[in-house]
């Protein structure tokens, strides 16, 4: 029934008047919800745009931390597959006159150094970047070298390929196959290299002065320079 129904003129008056006002306070409450809603969107944007500024700040901070690392090692390079032993102490001498020597010798008669320098004075650390397991079937840590001078690690790095020495057949049998000698790259830089390595879309990928540089699969594609190690492959290669 008619909730009106049976009342008077002035009862179905104040009836229809308290009824709008109390519709105007329900849509006085939806305005209030609206506003605030608004309000609630804005700070949402306003702190997703914080987010995104603060994000592309650490991501800066990031890449300048690992180009001042990756400074510090332009002294330097990794040897991997050295064989190794429980008594390191003349490893310095091992790995000049084994690996380094050679490759010297065919920097001086390229007449990219002046002299065959010695070990006193063409290296002020050799060291491994691990501690050595004697009996262990892992590879052998890397060893870092560091040379008194860039041009002495230039030398190297510009004649390893054609004059590293092969291993001997005693270190073959022992498991090694080839010495490498590559640049000395920060844990961030080495870990996006090999990613863009084992990428399919790229043909070959190298690193130059600890940037990364590669060209993609595809005829006259050109190098693409790595501008930093911390966008995603999806950015990186396109």
């Amino acid at each position: 029934m008619d909730s009106v129904t049976g009342l008077s003129t002035d009862q179905k008056l104040d009836f229809l008047i308290t009824t709008v006002l109390s519709m105007k306070q329900s849509v006085s409450k939806i305005d209030d919800l609206v506003t605030k809603v608004s309000t609630l969107e804005a700070k949402n944007k306003a702190l997703e745009a914080s987010v995104e500024t603060l994000s592309a700040e650490v991501k800066t901070l990031k890449e300048q931390s690992n180009s001042w690392d990756q400074q510090a090692r332009s002294n330097t390079v990794r040897l991997f597959n050295f064989p190794g032993s429980n008594d390191e102490v003349n490893l310095a001498n091992r790995v000049y006159d084994r690996i380094l020597k050679p490759i010297f010798a065919a920097a001086k008669a390229n007449g990219e150094i002046a002299t065959l320098p010695q070990v006193g004075t063409a290296v002020e650390e050799v060291f491994r970047a691990g501690r050595f397991a004697a009996g262990s079937n892992k590879p052998p840590p890397p060893i870092i070298i560091k040379f008194s001078s860039p041009s002495l690690r230039l030398a190297i790095l510009k004649n390893k390929r054609r004059h590293i020495p092969p291993p001997t057949e005693g270190e073959k049998a022992s498991g090694t196959k080839r010495f490498t000698i590559t640049e000395d790259l920060t844990a961030p830089t080495y870990k996006k290299f090999q990613e863009i390595l084992h990428d399919d879309r790229v043909a070959r990928a190298w690193t130059h002065n600890g940037t990364i540089w590669f060209v993609p699969v595809g005829d006259n594609k050109p190098a693409v320079r790595v501008k930093s190690v911390y966008d995603p492959l999806s950015e990186i290669i396109k």
